[in-house]
């Protein structure tokens, strides 16, 4: 008998806009200046996990879902930092040191400067992400903002979740 081989010619279509935000500010403090200024309703959801081989990384994230106008926020952190406890060897006077080293571990590595990405998913289509870029960069605490070409990303599977 022969065997069946079936093709999937159909590509899984990102339909979403995301939006870079750099800042130096907590999640819970950027959501607030969102909410001030940007019109928006985020309030705090389900953390979003992501596993590699060895560890589990977990980014905070917020949500608003605006029903009216049939838009979904989502503002998650793109930095996760952790305490290393690998000791570090080198060929130095201090062969050997303990002591505590930071890591950072990006959900979008392409942005890796990027504090926070705002995903935006709109059913109708009636979101201008551009005059939503000019009011966040209106806001005093955020360095820049900036819109992130979703197609041109090689981790955007990473930002598919729920």
């Amino acid at each position: 008998m022969a065997a069946l081989k079936l093709l999937l010619d159909d590509t899984f279509e990102y339909d979403f806009a995301l939006i870079a935000i750099h800042c130096s500010l907590e999640d819970y403090r950027i959501a607030f200046m969102l909410n001030k200024y940007a019109g928006l309703r985020l309030k705090c959801a389900k953390d979003v996990n992501y596993y590699t081989k060895n560890d589990t990384y977990s980014f905070p994230t917020l949500q608003y879902d605006d029903v009216k106008n049939y838009v979904y926020y989502t503002l998650i952190s793109n930095k996760n930092k952790f305490k290393d406890f690998s000791r570090v060897l080198n060929n130095d006077l201090f062969a050997e040191s303990a002591g505590e080293h930071f890591k950072t571990f990006n959900l979008v590595p392409e942005v890796k400067n990027a504090d926070y990405l705002l995903k935006i998913e709109s059913d109708s289509g009636k979101v201008n992400v551009q005059t939503l870029v000019n009011q966040l960069n209106q806001i005093s605490q955020i360095i820049t903002a900036y819109d992130v070409n979703v197609s041109s990303l090689k981790s955007k599977q990473n930002l598919i979740f729920e």
